[in-house]
């Protein structure tokens, strides 16, 4: 058998107590009942747990969907990401709209001297000695 205190935690419900069960626990708990050593009912019975949530645990298992929730730190963090990847996309639009905009400028520029006309005939004029 193993331990039990580590693996739950109290959460507290409109006066009642709720008990939340670590991922590993539940793995622990179910392997003991796959591999014969109590039945469901035995195991339900010695950690007080009702024989439904010890099935739709093994179900899980069976399935490999018994795993931890992220916490709400983890779900913060994650939405943060989530903020920050949204922000660095439009900020890489900018950048490539200020190249476009820049080489645009450019290419104008370099259009305009090439020819001399009534717009840019002051920078072609020399000073007077």
């Amino acid at each position: 058998m193993f331990s039990v205190p580590e693996a739950r935690r109290p959460i507290f419900v409109m006066g009642k107590i709720r008990r939340k069960f670590e991922a590993e626990f539940k793995r622990q708990l179910i392997a003991e009942i796959e591999a014969g050593h109590m039945t469901t009912s035995q195991a339900a019975r010695d950690h007080q747990l009702s024989r439904s949530l010890v099935e739709r645990w093994r179900m899980q298992y069976r399935n490999n969907a018994l795993v931890d929730r992220p916490s709400p730190r983890e779900r913060q963090l994650e939405a943060e990401n989530e903020k920050l990847k949204s922000k660095i996309g439009d900020l890489v639009m900018q950048m490539d709209h200020l190249k476009k905009l820049q080489a645009w400028v450019q290419r104008r520029k370099s259009g305009d001297t090439s020819v001399i006309t009534a717009k840019n005939l002051d920078q072609f004029r020399k000073p007077a000695k």
